[in-house]
């Protein structure tokens, strides 16, 4: 028999009472000052257990105010103003020179790891409540752990790679992160401007400019893990759609590795032999495109903790290369594409990666990979979210953020969307209504558009480079024309693996036919498939062509 007092009956109108106080005592909490509420952190993908080890990763941000949301929902309401494209130009002014990033505090070898672990934990309170009085800060990471990633990362690494997407590439490159790394570490910086596919050849060469001319020292490498040349030809048909639907094997981007070689060549001189990893590239070359055979898992994979260590400069004539860089900037699919094998798994989850590795491409060299990161900045929370620093799956109010493209885009054209009310004046919750009435996102009791669900969706769709918005240097729109007859435009095609004429995402037509429409579930059954093995792809291969859902249990052995 069960301990404790005996069971007691539970009424249903007993528990619609039970309900309602719960609702109640809700509505009170969220009618507190926004101050004490704003205090809260939000932490991402908590998991129910009794240890902190699960949760230690875990993303974790200031959390929103009930009435910040209620103001951003009426502001959703309102008739969206498109934005001259002179006003789309930006530079670094989201990092104002007050801002600063955490650093490992200081500490000698009398301490314990104890001690250094509470020096760490008291440093970092202070810094986050400095930040407070700063004023508005956007997103950015509160978990510890996560920035001790990063500080490991930055003191083992002989060369530091900071990734950007070249849609928001100024957005994701701190200056005080480079000036912490030139002029503290005294360490080299090599800028990774990433995804250049989906971009035009000449918004590349303008940032490739303006990161130039404001980081005279920085070395600059153009990449993408997905060339054109080895997307599936149904591009041109149903143009974004499935743009980074790959064929075949995976295989190393030899354009953009055999540039990363250069300019870590020119670093090391003659300190680190470097010929083993131009021999692999070389190999990668002279690979048939049909041909897979030859390729060697030597691979080598190692975790690390994050505890202190001394740098000791190419130690053992060893090559130690750091990725860092925000979460879905593509650093897990850019070492996979540098290295030719998958080594780290991938998704569009921000947080996905939890903890560093180090990664052996030759007997010498080695990447080391860091957890994505959240700097902090002033960048509008929307901006943050199209960017892939907060998950679309948290987002409490989406309406801001499908507004702040709209803003820039024409999304009815876009999306071949018609106005509920036939009206020409268009709201983020119009297009919201509308693109849920072209699919069908209905609520379940009420029979409403899900304007939530379409939201969201939208959002999903900017974030994979489906709609797409860039940001655009300072004179972009003056200089325009010299940028488009440069004379290193077939150098950007080149990277970008554009040589049969086919169009980018940039010059394509966003289509929304019955044949190749887009929708939030099978969009999260690909993210799925990213994470998994051959194995388990051919297993539900398997399973999709079984029409009789009783058919699916004889298909398992």
């Amino acid at each position: 028999m069960p301990q404790g007092r005996k069971k007691v009956p539970f009424s249903g109108k007993a528990k619609k009472q039970q309900m309602k106080l719960k609702k109640k005592s809700r509505n009170e909490a969220s009618d507190d000052d926004s101050d004490s509420e704003h205090s809260k952190v939000l932490k991402i993908n908590r998991q129910p257990t009794n240890s902190n080890d699960k949760n230690r990763f875990n993303l974790q941000f200031f959390k929103e105010s009930t009435e910040e949301l209620k103001q951003r929902k009426i502001e959703a309401c309102k008739t969206i103003e498109f934005l001259p494209l002179s006003d789309q130009e930006i530079s670094d002014d989201y990092f104002p020179p007050h801002l600063d990033m955490p650093k490992r505090p200081e500490w000698d070898y009398n301490m314990s790891k104890e001690q250094l672990d509470m020096r760490e934990h008291e440093y970092f309170t202070q810094y986050i409540e400095q930040i407070k009085t700063l004023g508005k800060i956007s997103y950015f990471e509160l978990n510890l752990e996560t920035w001790r990633q990063l500080w490991r990362v930055l003191e083992m690494s002989d060369i530091l790679l900071i990734l950007v997407d070249i849609r928001y590439s100024v957005l994701m490159f701190p200056p005080y992160l480079y000036n912490y790394i030139t002029n503290d570490l005294k360490k080299e910086v090599i800028l990774v401007i990433n995804k250049v596919d989906i971009a035009p050849p000449a918004l590349v060469l303008a940032w490739r400019e303006y990161f130039s001319e404001h980081y005279p020292q920085l070395r600059i490498v153009h990449f993408t893990s997905y060339p054109v040349e080895n997307l599936q030809e149904t591009l041109n048909r149903q143009t974004t759609l499935n743009r980074h639907k790959r064929k075949g094997k995976l295989r190393m981007v030899s354009e953009g590795a055999q540039s990363l070689l250069k300019e870590c060549q020119e670093i090391v001189l003659d300190d680190v032999d470097l010929s083993s990893w131009q021999e692999k590239i070389n190999e990668e070359i002279n690979l048939d495109d049909d041909c897979d055979a030859n390729r060697k898992d030597n691979i080598i994979i190692e975790k690390n903790d994050t505890s202190f260590v001394k740098h000791d400069k190419y130690a053992n004539g060893t090559l130690t290369i750091g990725c860092i860089g925000y979460p879905n900037v593509g650093k897990s699919a850019f070492m996979n594409a540098v290295i030719g094998n998958k080594v780290v798994s991938v998704s569009r989850t921000p947080g996905h990666t939890k903890h560093f590795q180090t990664i052996f491409l030759t007997e010498n060299v080695r990447f080391c990979d860091c957890p994505g990161l959240v700097f902090p900045s002033t960048v509008p929370k929307q901006l943050q979210i199209l960017m892939g620093s907060f998950p679309i799956s948290q987002v409490r109010e989406p309406y801001t953020v499908v507004k702040y493209l709209a803003q820039r885009i024409d999304l009815p054209k876009i999306l071949k969307i018609q106005h509920q009310q036939n009206d020409d004046a268009w709201s983020a919750m119009d297009i919201c209504d509308s693109w849920a009435a072209k699919r069908h996102y209905m609520t379940a009791r009420t029979e409403k558009f899900d304007t939530y669900r379409a939201a969201n969706s939208l959002l999903r769709m900017a974030l994979e480079g489906k709609i797409c918005i860039f940001m655009y240097p300072p004179g972009w729109t003056l200089d325009r024309a010299k940028w488009e007859n440069h004379s290193d435009i077939e150098k950007i095609k080149r990277v970008q693996g554009n040589k049969h004429g086919i169009k980018t995402a940039q010059e394509s037509d966003f289509s929304s036919s019955e044949n190749s429409e887009y929708d939030e579930k099978s969009q999260s059954k690909h993210n799925d498939e990213d994470d998994t093995d051959e194995d388990t792809n051919e297993e539900s291969a398997k399973l999709s062509t079984v029409k009789n859902k009783f058919d699916v249990l004889a298909s398992y052995p």
